[in-house]
């Protein structure tokens, strides 16, 4: 039997729910919304006791972790109304908003719109009814847009999500071979086929110096979702999607035609998929399923924090939960990522410059030598006559034996040479914009892999320290999450 709600006060108390749209032309910011919800409270009389926010998550699904906060806190008695920007923040669905509103009603609260009549009358229900069934007009309106944009990409042999490719350039919508990129793509391939293995060319793409198209590191995971999908083959890949998560196994995927030249013959591919088949399955853990895994610690001890095993939604600390001689910190998950995400964005805007000097003052003084820019010249020389030869290779124009010797050889006069220019000199710190890195982070949050938002937070978080709260009040949990810049440790 479900627990009776606390009696509601006189004076009311208002959550304010906010959600950023997915779409862009809806898309309100979330500062607007709020700014809008807290003066329709102050004409009202309300008390504004929390504001919850979902950036960035379609309002097609109910399965938000803020809107399960907001309405919990109507459900327990600890609110009594929510308050949106408008009806559309709250739901796009016809049957989640019917289910919400009538367990607001038997709570005793309610939900309210700050820019949208809110008349308790049957005409002012009706209103409501008609505006939350445009809402969900829309949502059906701007799917069917998406499906035809996409189903239009697919019949001229683009990606459906027209984003870049590693290996390729976009020039008028199309997408054509990187002079420099598109060799390094063909050379994965090949040293697969090879049999390398993943784990070899990851390590011989960081150890030469080759980046992500991010400018980051390559990973197993990061290397094997761009062979996989295909796209340096002349292929678009479709990945089958069950409850919201993508199912990235090969042997699950449809591939279709593409537009764009591919830089591995059509025989190269079919290799690639026939060892991706017969393949070993992988370990059940081949990533952090945690985004802040390495990078979170007790602000009480020190040690590091994990994801709990009530629900996993708690951060929790180590030590105190093996040894117990500690009280230890912990939170809740939802609400550490969230904070850690808000901060992203904050760097991204960057208003004042702040990073900019902060980077500056890292900056090293390298001393250079006279041969340094002989030996940064053969280097570059030599790959770029790699790269010659592994177009010719993969356009069909120079035989397998001819290419792997020519390789062999290249392959080991340039490892001679990066001695020498390792010996030559100290090699230069490589320096980060953290606003970029932040920008791309916060504009790719979605669509970044588990590991792949690790590995960009890493490049501008030292570390997040969960403390003990050092005031009472609404938002005190974001004072709870210390967050130490990497450039700020760097030189503190």
């Amino acid at each position: 039997m479900a627990g009776r709600p606390l009696a509601r006060l006189s004076r009311r108390r208002a959550v304010l729910y906010l959600r950023q749209s997915t779409y862009r032309e809806e898309s309100i910011s979330l500062e607007l919304q709020e700014s809008a919800g807290r003066e329709y409270c102050a004409r009202q009389g309300y008390d504004v006791i929390a504001v919850e926010a979902d950036p960035g998550i379609s309002g097609r699904t109910w399965q938000r972790p803020a809107v399960q906060r907001v309405m919990g806190m109507i459900d327990d008695g600890s609110a009594d109304v929510v308050v949106l920007w408008r009806w559309s923040r709250l739901s796009r669905s016809r049957k989640d908003w019917a289910l919400a509103a009538d367990r607001a009603d038997l709570a005793g609260g309610s939900i309210e719109s700050a820019t949208e009549p809110n008349d308790a009358t049957a005409a002012g229900r009706f209103a409501r009814g008609v505006m939350t069934e445009l809402a969900a007009f829309e949502s059906e309106r701007i799917g069917e847009q998406w499906k035809e944009t996409h189903d239009r990409r697919r019949r001229l042999g683009l990606p459906s999500d027209g984003g870049e490719r590693y290996g390729y350039e976009k020039r008028d919508g199309w997408y054509h071979p990187h002079p420099t990129h598109a060799p390094i793509l063909a050379e994965m391939y090949r040293r697969y086929l090879r049999g390398e293995g993943f784990t070899r060319i990851v390590k011989w793409l960081n150890e030469s110096g080759h980046t992500t198209r991010r400018g980051g590191t390559w990973s197993r995971v990061t290397l094997t979702h761009l062979l996989d999908a295909g796209f340096g083959a002349g292929k678009i890949i479709q990945r089958p999607a069950s409850q919201g998560k993508r199912d990235w196994r090969i042997s699950e995927a449809t591939f279709h035609a593409g537009a764009q030249t591919p830089v591995i013959t059509e025989a190269g591919w079919e290799a690639y998929v026939a060892l991706r088949m017969d393949a070993p399955k992988p370990a059940s853990v081949v990533e952090p399923k945690y985004v802040l895994t390495g990078l979170i610690v007790c602000g009480d001890c020190g040690a590091p924090m994990h994801v709990g095993n009530q629900g996993l939604k708690d951060y929790k600390c180590s030590r105190a939960s093996q040894f117990r001689d500690v009280p230890g910190m912990y939170m809740t998950r939802a609400l550490v990522e969230q904070r850690v995400r808000e901060w992203v964005e904050e760097i991204a805007s960057d208003i004042d410059g702040a990073m900019e000097r902060l980077a500056k003052q890292r900056q090293r003084q390298v001393v250079q030598l006279d041969n340094i820019g002989t030996l940064d010249r053969k280097i570059a020389d030599l790959t770029d006559r790699m790269g010659r030869i592994t177009v010719r290779w993969s356009s069909g124009d120079l035989p397998e034996a001819a290419y792997a010797a020519s390789i062999q050889q290249l392959d080991a006069d340039l490892a001679a040479l990066k001695d020498r220019r390792r010996r030559a000199a100290p090699v230069p710190r490589v320096e980060i914009d953290p606003q970029r890195v932040a920008a791309d982070l916060a504009s790719d949050w979605a669509d970044l892999t588990v590991i792949e938002r690790r590995n960009m937070l890493r490049a501008l978080i030292h570390e997040v320290r969960i403390v003990k709260p050092v005031r009472q009040g609404t938002g005190v949990w974001r004072d709870r999450v210390v967050i130490t810049p990497t450039w700020a440790a760097s030189i503190g």
